[in-house]
């Protein structure tokens, strides 16, 4: 029944709306070239690199963004996101306690992992599991989290494969939930594509994982019997945390294969930033520990002083003549607020503009694009969003005539054919 529910679930990841995720699409990605007064970007150590402002997806700095990576202890964030959906999904209870199969003990593990120090005579909660993936980035949670949800390692990659593809990333792949097999795959656009759509989604993620600077296991109640070990405290190794202002996430990783990894998150004046560097090189844990949090606070340091995140209202959209309908004048529907990044000081360059349609037929469905509203900066498309319509059904039979009438004449001498609103 376990391997059922497995299935199930990604039936339903792939084949329906997708759940959870909070907007379709990956990342915005823009020439910065043809646009003037932007800062030169920083030199970085790692192979690849990213940066994105979390609100917009707009993607401010790129090197190798596609180059396909191990993704090392990163494999353990979609590891905790898949059995999050899970729990959301009911199929699992986070709060459900266990005691660790032997498959999952510490001592059991490849030599070299990292670990929470899963042993005998211990019980603990899934949630619990999740901490030792976070911040003690335990190959034993993996594993162990893995055989409680779904019975089996290959079981549950098959559902981590399922989250990513769900989120629309084609190259990001995994084979099991530590990341400590060097087919684990992503890129630094994926990644971060990723990162930000758990963090919409599971924003209290931050505050009870990423930003956790220590954590210690087995507590007291996790030790039931003689063959417990006594606590251990462990240090989270995202170094940005004690280091750079406002920094609060999200998680690191090394393996041979790909060299030092860092997925860092920071907050200023309400804004966040995604920072992802992949494939640093370095001759020992500490130098590459320290290189890979410089990369990513070189790279915050130029989101949040190079750009400004403007937001301000859409430029000004007309009415709608809706002929046959129950309505003659319909108020389109804008998107609101728009939000773009933009290198500081070029806020007075933006331009705005609204193409639309100001003519339909009804019946007119909930929701029909009748046009396109557009930011620019140097020419260069910042944003778009659509513009919407009501629902407006059919009229009555003398409306429907008389309007007949007037599109057969209007377009008799020349005049355009209204849209048919069926048909948007």
């Amino acid at each position: 029944m376990r391997r059922w529910g497995l299935w199930l679930s990604i039936v339903v990841l792939l084949f329906l709306p997708p759940f959870l995720w909070a907007e379709a699409g990956l990342l915005q990605t823009l020439d910065w070239r043809q646009i003037g007064d932007v800062a030169p970007p920083p030199e970085v150590a790692a192979r690849a690199a990213v940066l994105v402002e979390a609100e917009t997806g707009t993607v401010l700095f790129a090197k190798n963004p596609h180059l396909v990576i191990p993704a090392a202890s990163l494999t353990k964030v979609v590891a905790i996101h898949a059995a999050i959906v899970a729990d959301r999904l009911g199929e699992i209870d986070l709060d459900t306690t266990l005691q660790p199969p032997p498959e999952s003990w510490a001592m059991n593990q490849a030599p070299g992992s990292s670990l929470m120090f899963l042993g005998p005579d211990q019980l603990l909660s899934m949630w619990q599991l999740l901490e030792g993936l976070a911040i003690s980035s335990g190959n034993d949670a993996a594993v162990a989290l893995a055989l409680q949800v779904d019975g089996s390692v290959p079981a549950f990659a098959d559902r981590m494969n399922a989250v990513v593809r769900a989120a629309g990333l084609v190259t990001s792949s995994f084979v099991e939930p530590s990341g400590l097999n060097p087919f684990n795959l992503t890129t630094a656009y994926e990644y971060a594509a990723f990162i930000r759509l758990h963090l919409q989604d599971f924003p209290e993620l931050v505050d009870q994982l990423y930003a956790r600077r220590s954590y210690t296991y087995p507590l007291e109640e996790n030790r039931v019997g003689e063959a417990a070990i006594p606590p251990i405290t462990q240090s989270n190794r995202n170094l940005l945390l004690n280091q750079y202002p406002g920094a609060d996430g999200v998680k690191t990783g090394f393996i041979d294969e790909s060299g030092y990894h860092l997925a860092a998150t920071a907050t200023r004046d309400g804004r966040r930033l995604i920072a992802v560097v992949l494939g640093v090189a370095a001759p020992s844990h500490a130098e590459g520990g320290i290189t890979r949090a410089s990369d990513a606070a070189a790279l915050l340091d130029y989101g949040f002083d190079g750009f400004d995140l403007l937001r301000f209202d859409h430029p000004p959209i007309a009415p709608v003549r809706v002929y046959k309908g129950e309505r003659t004048l319909v108020d389109p529907i804008g998107p609101g607020s728009l939000v773009v990044s933009v290198p500081v000081g070029a806020g007075e360059r933006l331009r705005g503009e609204a193409e639309q349609t100001t003519e339909v037929i009804a019946p007119v469905p909930t929701g029909a694009p009748i046009g396109m509203i557009r930011v620019m900066l140097d020419g260069v498309v910042l944003t778009e969003a659509s513009v919407t319509m009501p629902a407006v059904e059919s009229g009555g039979v003398f409306r429907r005539l008389w309007d007949s009438v007037v599109i057969f004449f209007t377009s008799l001498f020349g005049g355009e054919r209204p849209m048919d609103g069926s048909q948007l």
